[in-house]
């Protein structure tokens, strides 16, 4: 598998390429990607690997959520690949890529904070920033129950339901950050893209199905 990773949704938007279960490059972006900007950068990435868009054999994107201008670009940019190419592709969503990077307790390289009583680090949410009052919420292990697929909620309504000390990955803004601490909630410590993107894109689905952005409310 020769796999372009593709994602300038998200606040730290990336570029990778994965061959057969290893990172070869990957790029981070520390800022938004136009459509002017994003085939030169494409580009670029596949030059330094001394590959060509023919190399490419499937193809990752993120579909959501982030910012409306740069999904559209994203999925726009990887539905018109593949398609020239006739490759299959992924959609991913944020949350999925998260938790990916979550390390199981026996592979961390670093100290797992100690969550609440009866939880591990199985159990935690996801979170992610959107507007001033609402965040994204999506629940893995015993939190499920809070919130079985992302979605929406208004900060002030679903703290409230958080079980203290529990634990979170995501993005969150420094305001929303200040709104969790009194839960005490903790923040786990990732994998590196490098080292989970290997394996997490080897077992997605891929198909030739046009990949369509998630924005997960209204705007």
């Amino acid at each position: 598998m020769n796999t372009l990773f593709l994602d300038i949704a998200s606040n730290k938007a990336s570029l990778a390429l994965i061959k057969d279960g290893q990172t070869l490059i990957i790029r981070h972006l520390d800022h938004r990607i136009s459509d002017a900007d994003l085939i030169p950068l494409v580009e670029d990435v596949l030059k330094e690997s001394a590959w060509t868009y023919k190399d490419l054999t499937h193809l990752a994107c993120v579909t959501g959520p982030g910012g409306f201008t740069s999904l559209r670009v994203g999925v726009a940019f990887a539905n018109t690949l593949a398609s020239q190419l006739q490759i299959p592709m992924a959609g991913v969503h944020l949350s999925d890529l998260y938790a990916a990077r979550v390390p199981s307790p026996g592979a961390s390289r670093h100290p797992l904070p100690s969550a609440g009583e009866g939880t591990n680090v199985e159990d935690f949410l996801w979170l992610h920033s959107t507007k001033k009052h609402e965040i994204f919420i999506r629940g893995f292990g015993s939190l499920k129950n809070i919130a079985p697929e992302a979605r929406c909620e208004k900060i002030e309504e679903i703290i409230p339901k958080i079980p203290e000390a529990s634990l979170w990955t995501g993005e969150l803004i420094d305001e929303h950050k200040q709104a969790i601490e009194p839960r005490g909630m903790k923040a786990i410590p990732l994998r590196s893209l490098e080292e989970a993107l290997p394996s997490f894109l080897q077992a997605l689905p891929y198909t030739h199905d046009l990949l369509v952005p998630w924005y997960g409310r209204m705007w």
